[in-house]
């Protein structure tokens, strides 16, 4: 369902979709804070980001950045 919201419309899941527009929410967000991190300059300075981040979703996170990690010379716009 699609409403009109201000000056934009916005997607509102209904209950067929709700449960894969949230992991598909979720797994946007683990991956901009993957990126984040692997552009963070320092070790320590990742490592404090990995750290501060909700436990919930820590696992997650390493594991995206993991695969990141492995895959950093395929995708140009990746400056680790």
């Amino acid at each position: 369902m699609t409403r009109l919201v201000g000056s934009g419309e916005v997607y509102l899941p209904d209950r067929a979709s709700r449960a894969a527009y949230g992991a598909a929410c979720r797994a946007a967000i683990i991956d901009s804070a993957a990126r984040h991190t692997l552009r963070l300059p320092t070790l320590a300075a990742r490592q404090a980001f990995i750290k501060a981040y909700p436990d919930r979703l820590k696992e997650a996170l390493k594991i995206r950045i993991k695969e990141l990690w492995e895959t950093r010379n395929e995708e140009p716009n990746l400056e680790v």
